[in-house]
């Protein structure tokens, strides 16, 4: 039986990224910190497209926004988390590009691209993720691990 730590990082090597380790969620923001805050009430896009229809597009759309944020770093190299079924406890996974990456099979049990990258410091994300009629890629700061513990 494979676990969820398997069936993710299998996800991500299937969509071309290079796994280099699994990174977990120390130090945060955690996994669960970064879905919130991609769900959160007053989110906007920061680019949309329809979630039926052609998705070759998608990858080169969100890595415009991805290294536009800064979610990438010189190397290639980011933090991934995908909706992969049993994964909740996987945490980050350290991941790099590669020629033949594309995020859009970064898919979940329906087949939709459901997926967060982090920047390698944790203070911006930026991913896909499938809402009523289009896929939404958000992108946003996250707070400082620092400024958490400050407004305790």
């Amino acid at each position: 039986m494979h676990t969820g730590d398997h069936n993710l990082l299998e996800v991500i090597r299937s969509s071309g990224l290079q796994v280099e380790a699994v990174h977990g969620d120390a130090p945060g923001p955690t996994v669960d910190t970064a879905w919130r805050a991609m769900a959160g009430f007053n989110v906007e896009p920061v680019a949309s497209f329809p979630l039926r229809g052609d998705l070759t597009g998608a990858h080169r759309l969100w890595l415009e926004h991805a290294r536009r944020l800064d979610v990438i770093a010189a190397d290639g190299s980011f933090l991934v988390t995908a909706v992969v079924t049993g994964s909740s406890g996987t945490g980050w996974v350290h991941v790099r590009l590669t020629a033949d990456a594309d995020v859009s099979q970064l898919v979940d049990d329906q087949g939709r691209i459901e997926f967060i990258a982090r920047s390698l410091s944790g203070h911006r994300i930026c991913g896909i993720t499938a809402e009523e009629y289009d896929y939404w890629v958000v992108g946003m700061a996250l707070p400082h691990r620092g400024a958490a513990a400050a407004e305790r």
